[in-house]
């Protein structure tokens, strides 16, 4: 998948009045948007064909026909995996709920896979192999991302650390160097605590990872790479479920780009690992 529906949904809060009603029809019947001409989608959302390139451009794409060709291979994947969004309300089945739950991480997971910029990711995972230390930052059920982070990293020799009291976020970011890595993750992208934690890192010389939603936010635009991922969350979004889906999938592509980078070491360490917490489990029995 391209992620072309989700940019779209996740344009309209930026988009200027005419590319919005570009988006808003795209939204509505995608399928008939596929072959459409330019002309043909400017005069069914009251716009304009320059307004439709305009649209197109902002989202990435070379064209109308680029991001046609993109949607419709969106399409085909939604309608193959079945993953048609659908709302759930009270009173549904214990089956719909199984499956619109699953069917919406499953969603998330394939268009974050689209989202991330294969050089970011690059970019990203060289920084933490380089890494002399790694700060993982994050507030609220982000905090639970960094915390699974530092479980896996340290498994490969990873000197890094979480910590869910903000002020101890700070003091670890200010003995940085401009040897280690801060990863900010803030699905909002606008968390206080953490840009003022990225300010820290920074000011000693630290390269910043960001893993946040796909928008122009002030955490996006402070990092040194960016992995976007891709949720959306319903009336419960407190619960943070989609984005903690697709914030977990994003840690485990750097670990793992990571641990094939330093392939041997990183075996080594894990068989180490492994060993030691194999032999206290033996010895609390």
């Amino acid at each position: 998948m391209n992620g072309v529906l989700y940019k779209v949904r996740e344009s309209l809060v930026y988009v200027k009045p005419a590319e919005k009603a570009v988006a808003q029809y795209i939204l509505k019947d995608p399928e008939a948007v596929v072959s459409m001409s330019v002309q043909e989608l400017a005069a069914e959302s009251f716009s304009s064909a320059a307004a439709v390139m305009r649209y197109c451009q902002s989202l990435g794409y070379e064209g109308f026909k680029d991001l046609k060709l993109k949607l419709s291979g969106d399409l085909t994947v939604i309608s193959l995996h079945d993953l048609e969004r659908e709302n759930l309300v009270p009173g549904d089945s214990i089956e719909t709920m199984m499956s619109v739950t699953t069917n919406n991480n499953i969603q998330s997971l394939y268009d974050t896979m689209q989202l991330i910029d294969q050089e970011q990711l690059t970019k990203a995972y060289q920084y933490i192999v380089k890494a002399g230390k790694i700060d993982f930052y994050g507030v609220g059920s982000s905090f639970l991302i960094a915390s699974d982070a530092v479980q896996k990293f340290m498994r490969i020799n990873k000197m890094c650390a979480a910590y869910s009291d903000f002020h101890m976020q700070k003091v670890s970011a200010v003995n940085l160097s401009d040897h280690d890595v801060a990863v900010a993750i803030s699905y909002s992208g606008e968390t206080q605590q953490i840009i003022d934690c990225i300010q820290v890192a920074q000011s000693r010389g630290a390269k910043v990872i960001a893993i946040t939603k796909y928008a122009d936010t002030t955490i996006s635009g402070m990092a040194d790479a960016v992995l976007f991922v891709a949720a959306k969350e319903d009336e419960f979004r407190s619960a943070a479920m989609t984005s903690r889906i697709a914030q977990l999938n994003v840690i485990d592509m750097l670990y793992t780009a990571c641990a094939y980078e330093e392939y041997d070491s990183a075996l080594s360490h894990l068989n180490r690992t492994h060993q030691v917490v194999r032999q206290s489990k033996k010895g609390g029995q």
